[in-house]
């Protein structure tokens, strides 16, 4: 029997916050991180993808004390199995970044599978927007490791996206895997933005 492991809510999320865009890629990675994926599948098989928009307009990124020196990608978390994928969201919000948030869109669900040879791992991520309503940035859970934030425009996600891209060594997988998000998210936000415009 095999056991639906993601999160609950999402119909209801799409209800309420509108109907994700869906895509599917395929990331090419080495046996050892391949492996490393396949460890975590009894507790991570999906994410939340935050994107964190503060009252300058601005997207939130943030960097951790192991990451390359200037890496910086948008927050995510992963989600606990059948947890709600709104209630997800606004929790690894608050943990990560001590902002109260309103989730505002249902951005798009990338569909990830990460292959070596004849193997692979499934993995998802879910976008969500939220616009921040109060509260004082800083770490919640020290555990996250987190030492700065920064914030982009949508061109600024465009240029992480390739700065996690070029990233090289035993960072190179890591890379192109949250580089896959970040044009994701670029791309629907541009589109989004877009339409904004031409209703104007």
């Amino acid at each position: 029997m095999c056991l639906n492991r993601g999160p609950s809510g999402v119909e209801t999320a799409a209800t309420r916050f509108g109907q994700p865009a869906i895509r599917d890629i395929e990331i090419p990675v080495t046996a050892e991180t391949l492996n490393y994926w396949q460890t975590l599948a009894d507790r991570r098989v999906a994410e939340v993808l935050l994107l964190l928009r503060r009252s300058s307009g601005r997207y939130l990124l943030h960097t951790k004390a192991f990451y390359p020196q200037g890496a910086y990608r948008l927050l995510t978390g992963g989600i606990h199995a059948g947890e709600d994928l709104i209630e997800a969201a606004e929790r690894e919000a608050m943990e990560e970044t001590g902002l109260t948030v309103l989730p505002t869109r249902f951005v798009g669900i990338l569909h990830q599978r990460f292959a070596h040879a004849a193997d692979a791992f499934d993995f998802t991520s879910y976008l969500i927007e939220l616009v921040e309503q109060g509260g004082v940035l800083g770490v919640h859970d020290v555990h996250e490791q987190i030492v700065g934030f920064c914030e982009v425009d949508i061109e600024g996600l465009r240029r992480s996206a390739d700065e996690l891209q070029a990233l090289e060594g035993r960072w190179a997988d890591w890379g192109a895997i949250r580089a896959a998000g970040h044009r994701f998210a670029a791309e629907l936000l541009a589109r989004a933005s877009g339409e904004a415009r031409g209703r104007v």
